[in-house]
């Protein structure tokens, strides 16, 4: 299970200006990128509730504990969110830009080590870490592709935003 589909993406990126590891890609392989990218986005820590436990927060009465660890668990996926029923254009995009940079051979644990390199040599073989500097915010969050993250970004919920609930 992912978002969209695959020939939602295929024909994305029939639109999409220098676009080769989606249509270079072995046909078997990009159902598991869709995959993959699923993986990554629903790792993230989005606004608002799944909509399967929205169902049961709107009609205000207590639930327990239980009760909404059911309803969480009846949404295989993160989206669709609150009210809404349809998962939305931007998080199937990102879902495709995602897969996209998988294919072409991004690595996202890679990428976050790739950042700490300070210096590197080959004869004699030397690597040096630095870990003073935070690494870019889209890697810092697993997400291989600067453009997936900026359609992911606007559904986060802020790093600095708690939000506290009463279950009795």
């Amino acid at each position: 299970m992912f978002y969209g589909t695959v020939d939602e993406a295929t024909a994305y990126f029939a639109e999409r200006l220098h676009e080769t590891a989606w249509t270079d890609a072995d046909p078997s392989d990009r159902p598991k990128a869709l995959q993959a990218a699923t993986r990554i986005i629903d790792t993230l820590n989005f606004k608002g509730d799944k909509h399967s436990a929205w169902l049961l927060f709107r009609d205000r009465k207590r639930h327990s504990l239980e009760q909404i660890h059911a309803a969480e668990a009846a949404q295989a996926l993160e989206f669709p969110r609150d009210a809404d029923t349809e998962v939305p254009e931007e998080i199937r995009i990102a879902c495709f830009e995602i897969a996209h940079a998988l294919l072409d051979g991004r690595d996202p644990e890679l990428e976050v080590e790739a950042l700490a390199i300070t210096q590197q040599n080959y004869g004699s073989v030397q690597t040096s870490y630095s870990r003073a500097g935070s690494p870019l915010e889209h890697v810092a969050n697993g997400v291989p592709s600067v453009m997936a993250w900026r359609l992911l970004r606007p559904f986060l919920r802020s790093s600095d935003e708690i939000t506290f609930s009463r279950v009795s």
